[in-house]
């Protein structure tokens, strides 16, 4: 039996039907081996209850730990079905800035599959021939000396799948300490470099933009979330050295 735990969920968007939070950074949202308690799936059961008995308690996609930003939670079973099926069919629209490292000169669509393998006790993404179909699109927001702040929008949602294709184009996302393959175009000296990692302690990743069709309504539902205070102060300090 999973832990009902009253923890903040930073709801932005709440009726009978759905339920859409802007989640924090270092919050697991499904319980796993290493995780069984403080997640977000045991404080919906502490606020809905009723949601023990809807698969995932109502959680219609992930974010990793220390991604932030916008999620949906259907709220009865009818909607659950109606969303995981507009996500399933590409329906759903989500988008999220993302700072890399390296410059990125134009916009692009990043397409390779995805397989899962497991890397010392934890799951592990890499590209793979045999894996399943991923498709990653990109838009440039910005260019500072040595990094680019991207617009990212998911054709596909595979685990960790940003990550993942980012750095195999070899622009990991600042901050991210498993995906970290990057092409600099100039040795940045260590000050650079711990002057950044005090600014932002996990991938400069947030889930920024959510569009969907409301699961009774039918009305399309707009969402933004701006981007925290990590990323904002981040951008600001590379603005510093801007081209």
């Amino acid at each position: 039996m999973w832990k009902a735990q009253n923890l903040n969920l930073n709801i932005v968007y709440n009726d009978k039907y759905i339920l859409v939070i802007n989640k924090i950074t270092n919050l697991v949202v499904h319980p796993g081996n290493k995780n069984e308690n403080n997640t977000i799936f045991n404080s919906l059961l502490f606020y809905y209850p009723h949601l023990r008995d809807i698969p995932r308690a109502g959680i219609i996609h992930r974010l990793d730990k220390n991604t932030t930003g916008l999620m949906i939670i259907a709220k009865n079973m009818n909607s659950y079905m109606f969303l995981k099926k507009e996500l399933k069919k590409h329906n759903i629209i989500r988008e999220y800035e993302t700072i890399v490292n390296g410059i990125i000169k134009k916009n692009g669509i990043i397409n390779y599959p995805i397989k899962r393998i497991y890397k010392k006790n934890n799951i592990y993404m890499k590209i793979h021939l045999l894996g399943k179909r991923a498709i990653t699109e990109y838009f440039i927001k910005n260019i500072f000396k040595n990094h680019t702040h991207l617009r990212i929008r998911l054709k596909t949602g595979r685990t960790h799948q940003i990550r993942v294709h980012l750095s195999y184009i070899s622009h990991s996302i600042v901050g991210d300490t498993i995906y970290k393959k990057s092409k600099n175009t100039y040795i940045i000296n260590n000050f650079y470099k711990n002057k950044i990692n005090k600014i932002i302690n996990r991938q400069a990743l947030h889930a920024c933009y959510l569009k969907f069709k409301h699961p009774f309504y039918k009305m399309d539902i707009k969402l933004y979330s701006n981007l925290p205070n990590d990323i904002i102060n981040l951008i600001n300090f590379l603005k510093k050295d801007k081209i």
